[in-house]
């Protein structure tokens, strides 16, 4: 695994954060989403997106960011959970890592740091949302435990994308990835 620094996010990060938002959402889903989501999806959006996400925090936020030799690797947004389907559990909300970094251990770094910060804030379980048919993605929270606790329909802005619900019943699981 490469040298990787692991930092909160910070208001000054939100334009490289919605440029590697942009395009690894066209990575991860360009065989999935319809080509309207495509066409909505700019950095403009996203930009205006993380904006409100730190002038406006949801309970438990928490917002970190995986950097390789100052390069911008991937980043992890967790919370509590607004859609109801999660009950009581906090929520990844995101999970990014970029292309040119995956299959190195950032996404394991980042998806433990979340669980840390959302074990911290008093959550005692979390889940996270995953697109139907995103088999890499499906297969990597798998592997780190992650069962199937439900379905959804995610409600947009872009696409209303069915969605399964990756749960662990028990956050330590996960915050404990990297000890």
């Amino acid at each position: 695994m490469p040298a990787c620094t692991l930092r909160i996010a910070e208001p000054k990060d939100i334009d490289s954060l919605a440029r590697l938002h942009v395009a690894i959402w066209r990575d991860t889903y360009h065989e999935l989403a319809p080509p309207e989501a495509f066409a909505a999806l700019d950095v403009p959006r996203r930009k205006s997106f993380w904006q409100d996400k730190f002038a406006h925090p949801a309970a438990g936020q928490g917002i970190f960011i995986a950097e390789v030799d100052g390069e911008l690797a991937g980043f992890s947004l967790a919370s509590a959970s607004s859609n109801p389907e999660f009950g009581e559990m906090a929520e990844i909300k995101f999970l990014y890592v970029s292309p040119v970094f995956k299959r190195q251990g950032i996404g394991r770094l980042l998806i433990a740091k979340a669980a840390a910060h959302l074990a911290e804030e008093g959550f005692k379980s979390a889940g996270l949302g995953v697109v139907e048919g995103n088999a890499s993605a499906i297969g990597f929270y798998s592997a780190l435990g992650g069962r199937e606790a439900g379905r959804y329909t995610d409600a947009g802005p872009l696409w209303r994308s069915p969605n399964i619900i990756y749960a662990w019943p028990d956050i330590t699981v996960l915050s404990a990835l990297n000890s």
